[in-house]
């Protein structure tokens, strides 16, 4: 038989725990030198950001996506 999924309940929202994320990158990078770490926290950040406006977008009732 093969592997079985952790399926767990999250005890908390996407939108809340990327915000999270998003906020943990942003204070790494900040105390980063410049660099190529620095830029990967940053942009891990903004893809955490940018997920949660898709998610809000996707969520929002009475609004239609384009298409």
């Amino acid at each position: 038989m093969g592997k079985r999924r952790n399926r767990t309940k999250q005890a908390t929202s996407l939108t809340f725990r990327l915000g999270q994320l998003a906020e943990a990158a942003r204070a790494r990078a900040s105390i980063l030198p410049p660099g190529p770490e620095r830029e990967r926290m940053l942009r891990k950040a903004r893809e955490a950001e940018s997920t949660i406006a898709i998610e809000q977008l996707v969520t929002t009732p009475g609004i239609e996506l384009p298409s």
